[in-house]
């Protein structure tokens, strides 16, 4: 939607929705992706009642606590059959959806929240409101979401990371190995043992830059620490390029912290307002990204950091919400216009450093899964579904992403996580861009010996994984045993079935029966040569 001044005075715009769709008077359930930090976009539905019934956002953030992507369907709709319409706000922001029901029929409102927002318009301005994707299917919500998935996947990811012949890299990410007590020589130990194993690319997460020992300094002083790092960045990037490894690492540009030169320099450059003692989350600030100057210095920032060395990975975190939403460099009747022209600086950022660097690998993360939208998908092919890599819990978190999202945009890892198998972690890994989140040193002989046959595994099918149908055979909120999915390829000449037993059942068998497959076609189990109609 496109909102235009066409008087001849300034118009204030205080709410700007993109979507207004209505419908007959016929029931309509609503489903809506709900959460918390490490349990996000679990999936909720019930009837839609008479009146408006509402899910949004007010963090500057989409959230953890709810997505910007639901769906209304009929009450008698399930995975195979029946009417179904999703929506996802192409936005990262604050959000609104409103859903109503009334005697005349029902109607579903989906844009931009209007909580603190208003825009001025000059005479003959335009303001553009974020798109909304919409998706109809008559054979269920597994037809509404294979729909969603095709169409992210063709046309709203990054263009040079939807060539399936391309695999992502299997990476191993250094944070729950070392946190923040390393060295280089720690470091390049986890490098060879990655190297032994298989892995593409090794990422350095948060602690490599100067000063930072605790999560309580350096923030925005984007340069390397050489007391970890005698050689910097570019000495460790060649010692991984000669093991065969590339080089990825973790940055937070959006924030700043209190002890930093950053902020020494330009305490203006953080968001607070004025006469009023600013809140600190996490020892942190948020950087004003509504001013081009600030989005200008970190854009330098970052150039020399991606210029220094072959970088070919970045893990973009954000790990709080927005607060003292003020702007410095607006007056106070244009403050309505900070939470949106912050996203827009954003956005801008990210767009600079994809087209700058064509062949960087952009995953975005909020601490976890708190920005999974639309919006950041423009820029990266994949986003960290959440802090919570238990696998168990993790299949609720990824069935529920899954509404949605296509499943190459899931950041997964295996993790030490011992409640359940290696191999039962490496499952549900496999379920989404698959990495490993552990010290590969401390696997015994066979664990490492399973390490390499989850890499082989995931090259083998890493095509059928990301542009493969998917199938939700068995939820696991809506089964106490275990659950299942599959993947068919496009041409149904192939498929793959995962099951995950989550805890004991009463008889140790389970009957699945597989969908999407050809009917006159006849199909091999691979392991056994079982030939099936």
């Amino acid at each position: 939607a496109v909102y235009r001044n066409t008087g001849a005075a300034p118009l204030s715009l205080r709410k700007a929705s993109s979507l207004c769709l209505d419908f007959d008077t016929r029931p309509l359930d609503m489903i809506t992706l709900h959460g918390k930090w490490s349990q996000e976009r679990t999936p909720e539905r019930a009837p839609l009642r008479y009146g408006v019934q509402s899910v949004g956002s007010m963090q500057g953030v989409s959230s953890h606590a709810h997505n910007p992507a639901v769906a209304l369907c009929r009450p008698d709709a399930d995975e195979e059959h029946g009417d179904c319409w999703g929506f996802a706000l192409v936005y990262s922001g604050n959000f609104l959806c409103e859903a109503e029901r009334s005697e005349s029929g029902n109607r579903l409102v989906m844009g931009i929240h209007p909580h603190q927002f208003c825009w001025t318009l000059a005479p003959g301005e335009s303001f553009v409101a974020p798109e909304v994707a919409m998706v109809y299917a008559a054979d269920g919500l597994g037809g509404m979401r294979r729909c969603f998935h095709r169409a992210i996947r063709a046309h709203l990811l990054p263009e040079r990371w939807r060539d399936m012949n391309r695999p992502r890299p299997v990476l191993l990410n250094s944070w729950e190995a070392c946190y923040f007590r390393f060295d280089q020589d720690r470091l390049l130990a986890l490098a060879e043992a990655a190297a032994r194993a298989g892995i593409d690319l090794f990422v350095l997460d948060d602690g490599w830059f100067k000063g930072r020992d605790a999560d309580n300094s350096s923030l925005g002083d984007w340069v390397a620490d050489v007391r970890k790092l005698p050689e910097g960045l570019e000495g460790l990037c060649r010692r991984l390029q000669a093991l065969g490894l590339d080089f990825g690492l973790w940055i937070e540009p959006e924030a700043v912290s209190p002890d930093s030169d950053l902020f020494r320099l330009h305490p203006d450059w953080a968001l607070r307002v004025p006469g009023r003692t600013p809140l600190t989350l996490r020892n942190q600030y948020v950087l004003d990204f509504s001013r081009p100057e600030v989005v200008q210095a970190l854009w330098e920032q970052l150039h020399r950091l991606l210029s220094s060395c072959p970088i070919r990975y970045i893990k973009w975190d954000m790990n709080r919400k927005l607060s003292d939403v003020y702007s410095a460099a607006l007056p106070a009747d244009r403050q309505g216009e900070v939470y949106h022209r912050y996203m827009l600086g954003v956005y801008a950022l990210q767009k600079q450093l994809t087209e700058a660097f064509p062949d960087l690998l952009l995953e975005n993360c909020a601490a976890g899964g708190g920005r999974f939208d639309c919006g950041m998908l423009c820029y990266s092919p994949q986003i960290w579904c959440s802090d919570n890599t238990d696998a168990i819990e993790r299949l609720t978190i990824q069935f529920g992403t899954s509404m949605c999202y296509p499943i190459s945009s899931f950041g997964a890892h295996v993790a030490a996580r011992p409640r359940t198998s290696l191999k039962t972690r490496g499952n549900v890994a496999m379920c989404g861009t698959f990495g490993y989140e552990l010290d590969p040193r401390k696997l015994t002989d066979d664990e490492k010996a399973e390490v390499k046959q989850q890499i082989a595994d995931y090259r083998k099918y890493h095509r059928l994984v990301r542009e493969g149908d998917f199938y939700r055979l068995v939820s696991p909120t809506e089964n106490d045993f275990y659950c299942a999915w599959e993947f068919v390829s496009p041409d149904k000449q192939e498929a793959m079935m995962t099951a995950v037993v989550m805890r004991q059942p009463e008889t140790r068998y389970c009957v699945q029966r597989l969908r999407g497959l050809d009917s006159k076609t006849y199909y091999q189990d691979e392991e056994t040569g079982t030939v099936y109609s």
